[in-house]
């Protein structure tokens, strides 16, 4: 007979857009953390597979989880769409979580306790003062890192751990989480860490705990939510008071906490990569659509954004999806016709696609395109979002940007101490719609100001074609700071109506 698990075929990655996962983080089969590399620039992550309710709620939070840059936080790269599930890309970061610490009976001592709750309300204090709470914190949230740094993790992921929670979100489930929430649970943490035990409903755990520590924590725990540290900072810097008190100078240290965390460190399970993409089949025009992301289409502030799914009337069993950031990059020919040649290009996406169809594809993360910084004052953007996000921004309304644009002079006459003269007021007027929903382009003059620099123009293009509930859009800005360049305006807006009629075509082929 042969070898079974020799016979046994290796287990295949997930396919993750943008990035090539190469191990699943852990022995477990059914694990749920894997390892990758990112597309472009290799950058090695981690990525979280969630589960539809935690894509759901980490979308719309993702963007500040991703401006935070702290030590003691595990970086967050994005929200990204496999083939059967969302991701959480994260640096990766090799280590073991406080839980498979404690789960292995491995004991800390009352530096390295310090040490930890040190590491944590630094991350979170960071986290607070970026208007970010965590909602989630307990042993499971606390990365040991092999280097010996403590890391906070898993920002609102996961089940919150009861034995954490402060007693308002006890009696109040699913109502939003709080910084002092957050100081509760990292006073619970503390509690538990230091005497070896969860903390019980009647804290007679925390009669065990030094008296200089158990005032700090005591009002942490409070179960009056105002009577307890503000946030974080407050927290740590009366803990850090307390503790020079009680140890000294040297109340916290992170040393030992590798070797604690070493026997924990999960292994890398090697995966075959992922098969490619199939082809969708090929139909007819007839009855084709476009579907895209979530992001608001801001073509007025510059933003940009793409995530597209193209679909037929029945949609293939698994949709191609238009890649943003490998389209900008072959449109930066194109571009530097209407923009000049020394324009810089950004692309930004929290990058998840979502479903393609249903309630949830209004729910999608975005991306960003879009070109300009050089001498012209030219900005070209491509942008996709949700079609009221769309609607919202005004910027489907000529009468919105026109009143936009007299805004903006109306504003620099004010402050010379001028008024406004009805001959300097926007001027809008209707492209060729080239199968858009509007096409319009608006321009507003150089303000001549007597004694002062004169204040430039600007000429906007909009193009926006919507379908069901989503929205493309495609335009250009460019600054007018002479009678010439006013004079240029409608040539200006040739050249992007012309680039948009190629990208919606583009989109529409399925990129």
């Amino acid at each position: 007979m042969g070898n079974d698990t020799e016979s046994q075929e290796p287990e295949t990655a997930p396919d993750v857009s943008g990035y090539e996962v190469t191990g699943r983080i852990g022995a477990d089969p059914a694990g749920v953390l894997f390892e990758g590399h990112r597309t472009g620039d290799d950058e090695t992550v981690a990525l979280r597979r969630l589960a539809a309710d935690e894509a759901e709620a980490l979308a719309g939070r993702v963007g500040a989880l991703v401006g935070l840059a702290d030590a003691h936080l595990v970086g967050v790269r994005g929200l990204v769409e496999g083939s059967a599930a969302s991701y959480l890309v994260t640096e990766r970061v090799e280590g073991a979580t406080l839980a498979d610490v404690l789960d292995r009976g491995q004991a800390l001592i009352v530096g390295q306790v310090l040490g930890v709750a040190h590491g944590v309300l630094q991350g979170l204090a960071h986290a607070h003062e970026h208007g970010v709470v965590h909602g989630r914190i307990s042993p499971s949230a606390v990365l040991l890192g092999s280097d010996g740094r403590v890391r906070l993790t898993d920002f609102g992921i996961g089940r919150p751990d009861p034995a954490y929670l402060a007693p308002e979100a006890v009696h109040h489930p699913g109502s939003a989480t709080t910084r002092v929430a957050d100081v509760y649970a990292v006073a619970a943490l503390l509690v538990h860490l230091l005497t070896g035990q969860p903390l019980s409903e009647q804290k007679r755990h925390l009669k065990a705990v030094d008296a200089t520590l158990r005032t700090v924590l005591g009002k942490a725990l409070s179960k009056v939510p105002a009577d307890r540290q503000s946030d974080a900072h407050a927290l740590l810097n009366a803990l850090a008071r307390a503790a020079k008190r009680a140890y000294g100078t040297t109340w916290w240290t992170e040393a030992g906490l590798a070797a604690l965390a070493a026997p924990s460190v999960p292994p890398v399970v090697a995966l075959a990569p992922a098969p490619p993409p199939a082809e969708p089949p090929r139909r007819a025009r007839r009855g084709r659509r476009v579907l895209v992301g979530v992001a608001a289409a801001a073509v007025v502030a510059g933003g940009a954004a793409a995530a597209v799914a193209v679909l037929d009337d029945e949609a293939p069993p698994r949709p191609s999806y238009f890649r943003t950031d490998q389209f900008c990059n072959e449109l930066g020919d194109a571009v530097a016709d209407v923009a000049g040649p020394d324009t810089r290009s950004s692309f930004d996406s929290s990058g998840a696609q979502g479903a393609p169809t249903g309630a949830a594809a209004g729910a999608r993360a975005s991306a960003s395109c879009w070109w300009g910084g050089g001498a012209s004052g030219t900005v070209v953007s491509i942008s996709v979002g949700a079609k009221a996000d769309l609607e919202a921004s005004g910027v489907t309304t000529a009468e919105r940007l026109r009143g936009l644009l007299d805004g903006s002079g109306q504003d620099a006459l004010r402050q010379a101490g001028a008024t406004w003269q009805a001959s300097y007021a926007a001027q809008c007027h209707d492209l060729e719609p080239h199968g858009y929903d509007a096409a319009f382009t608006c321009a507003a003059p150089p303000v001549a100001i007597p004694r002062k620099p004169v204040h430039p123009g600007v000429v906007r293009v909009v193009l926006v074609a919507t379908t069901a509930d989503q929205a493309l859009a495609c335009g250009g800005t460019r600054a007018l700071a002479t009678a010439d360049d006013a004079a240029g305006a409608d040539g200006f807006a040739s050249d992007v109506e012309e680039l948009c009629a190629a990208v919606i075509g583009e989109v529409r082929r399925g990129g």
